[in-house]
């Protein structure tokens, strides 16, 4: 595995940390904390603050309905929860396996049958050489993203937030050369065309807050066809 170059901002890991982040942002995320020390750092770090101020707070006594709302949702089974999808910094959530990020992050066990990205059902076409696997998400949108070795995806910009993390192989765009355990954290402001390296198709996943915006007539003729 290379060394990780591109991590999600630290405006992204605060939200992340404060439980603030949509679910399909938070996804990628979490994989992401998997392989990298660095950003477990900032999250706990988050954590850590946002436990201080809920200290400081002025304790108030809940009224007999919030109180039974509180207990409601202590009821519920939160491993159906959307935020099921934090990922704890403690030592033994972040011990790695010795699987690199070519291996299934674990955090999405939850979503595929299979252990290995090869014997995923790679069935959905948006374009030549460009597969995709949505994921079930109630909050934004995540899939994972098949370019083949060589192939170019479409000139695209975004209309909200983009977290896109490298699984396996790398790509490169007008932002930068990402390798395996890279995230690309994007906004509007950015519009870039992802080319897969020529030595091994690239396999991403990406969680968005908003469609994509796609330049040329044909993605956008496409697009409500694919879901992006």
């Amino acid at each position: 595995m290379s060394r990780i170059e591109h991590h999600p901002n630290q405006e992204t890991l605060l939200s992340y940390a404060a439980g603030a982040l949509p679910a399909g942002l938070a996804i990628v995320v979490g994989c992401h904390l998997q392989y990298c020390p660095e950003c477990r750092v900032s999250v706990n770090a988050g954590e850590v603050l946002g436990a201080g101020l809920m200290v400081a707070l002025t304790p108030k006594a809940l009224s007999a309905r919030a109180r039974a709302r509180v207990l409601e949702q202590l009821d519920t089974d939160l491993s159906e929860s959307k935020h099921a999808v934090k990922v704890s910094g403690g030592a033994d959530e972040t011990k790695l396996s010795g699987a690199g990020p070519e291996a299934i992050p674990r955090l999405l066990h939850r979503f595929l049958q299979e252990d290995s990205f090869d014997a995923l059902p790679w069935k959905q076409t948006i374009a030549p050489g460009l597969k995709q696997i949505m994921l079930s998400c109630d909050e934004g949108d995540v899939r994972l993203l098949r370019i083949a070795a060589g192939k170019r995806m479409p000139v695209h910009s975004h209309r909200g937030s983009e977290l896109t993390m490298i699984l396996r192989g790398g790509y490169s765009d007008s932002v930068g050369k990402f390798n395996a355990g890279d995230v690309a954290d994007l906004d509007a402001s950015v519009e870039h065309q992802p080319v897969a390296d020529r030595d091994e198709d690239c396999i991403c996943l990406a969680g968005m807050d908003a469609p994509l915006a796609f330049r040329g007539w044909l993605a956008r003729l496409i697009q409500p066809i694919v879901g992006m």
